[in-house]
């Protein structure tokens, strides 16, 4: 591990300090206005002059984490990085964690016979495919090399799959409380964690409460008002900036009729936030799975989306590993993920520099990417459902009428 964090290291700041990234610090696909490390500048520059940095439309950085960032400032590139390795190892270890979890709860279940060959094995790599998933993918060199704030939001992911790895209700909370104190949408992971820790959900909620309200109280103190609320959750909330990303909420409300944007922001961020319930319902006795579908949901839906988005779920996929027998898609989202990928910078070429092609194109790449990336997630799900139903009744298929049944989605 030490060889890997080493070379991880040295990866990240060799694109940092390389003239690529100048090139990365412009690319709409990792900074965006909430994580853009210019956005924090310019507001611990107006700071600094005595101006209230929540005055105008720059700043979308909660007043705690915008002074933390700025007492870090002269080392912040270190920083980043060492949080980017820091997020690897919690990623790593948790998964390794969660696996052997899987491992003891399959072996105290009672399964069909048919089925007893394929139960699920111990796998000491599965931690350490995982923590090559987070070192050493691109997305996640390019947030911690442009110093994109969305570093510490999948650090705190980090922390929070670790708390869920050794049943840690009040890591979880708080881990979970700090990122919606930055973010506001990672609070909706909470809810499958506590459907599982019923007999602490007293704990988690207080947890949580508590953690959020002192943060706020802070930043009140910090602040002198609460204008901050304004400018972070509600640019989160009413989508006010329409700079192209990896989300589609952008091109979305770019296009709407005026007259039509409250109702279809209030869908919009309803959509966001409804999986959560229907999701924790349908895997009550695994949250790991409940919480990759929710954070996919996030990455996928929410305004401001960056492709660092996609580090934390994308690193927790060597936790199914055994579910490769079951996946139908994985090979063409893995494809079209790299292409699309690859195409994002050329597409915005032709747009904005060249001026060859519009806006059209530059979205249709967005929404193919965000669509394989349904893919994924519902072939992931599926796999899971087949998979039980297999553990239940046997690996065959049951013949109805002399017709081989087929497991389908209702």
């Amino acid at each position: 591990m030490i060889a890997e964090l080493a070379l991880g290291f040295f990866v990240r700041l060799f694109v940092a300090y390389s003239p690529i990234n100048g090139w990365l610090l412009e690319r709409v696909e990792i900074g965006t206005p909430t994580t853009s490390w210019k956005r924090i500048e310019e507001g611990l520059t107006l700071r600094k002059l005595g101006l209230d940095p929540y005055s105008g439309d720059v700043v979308h950085e909660p007043p705690l984490t915008l002074a933390i960032y700025g007492f870090l400032k002269p080392i912040s590139q270190l920083i980043f990085i060492a949080i980017d390795l820091l997020t690897a190892v919690l990623v790593s270890k948790s998964a390794q964690a969660i696996h052997e979890q899987m491992v003891d709860s399959e072996d105290k279940k009672e399964t069909h016979e048919s089925f007893k060959s394929y139960k699920l094995k111990l796998n000491l790599n599965i931690g350490y495919y995982s923590l090559l998933a987070v070192l050493f993918n691109p997305y996640s060199i390019a947030v911690s090399s442009t110093k994109s704030t969305q570093c510490t939001m999948n650090f705190l992911y980090g922390i929070t799959l670790f708390g869920i790895a050794n049943s840690n209700i009040l890591l979880i909370s708080m881990a979970t409380a700090v990122a919606s104190y930055v973010s506001l949408f990672p609070v909706m992971i909470l809810f499958p964690v506590l459907m599982y820790h019923r007999n602490e959900l007293i704990t988690g909620v207080t947890s949580f409460v508590g953690v959020f309200s002192i943060l706020h109280m802070l930043s009140y103190q910090l602040c002198g008002d609460f204008q901050y609320i304004q400018s972070v959750y509600g640019f989160l909330l009413t989508v006010p900036d329409y700079t192209p990303n990896v989300g589609a909420a952008w091109y979305f409300f770019a296009e709407m009729f005026s007259h039509f944007t409250v109702l279809f922001l209030i869908v919009y961020q309803v959509n966001l936030v409804l999986y959560a319930v229907p999701l924790s319902l349908r895997f009550p006795e695994n949250p790991p799975l409940v919480v990759f579908a929710l954070l996919m949901v996030m990455a996928m839906f929410k305004p401001y989306t960056t492709i660092g988005d996609y580090v934390i779920p994308f690193a927790m996929l060597p936790i199914w590993t055994h579910l490769i027998k079951y996946l139908e898609q994985f090979f063409i989202v893995g494809l079209a993920t790299i292409v699309l990928t690859l195409l994002w910078p050329i597409l915005w070429y032709l747009w904005v520099h060249c001026l060859n092609a519009n806006s059209n194109f530059y979205f249709a790449i967005t929404l193919s990417f965000v669509l394989f990336q349904s893919f994924l997630l519902s072939d992931v799900l599926f796999a899971e459902i087949r998979r039980e139903y297999a553990m239940k009744n046997g690996v065959k298929r049951q013949k109805i009428d002399g017709v081989d049944s087929v497991v389908t989605l209702d």
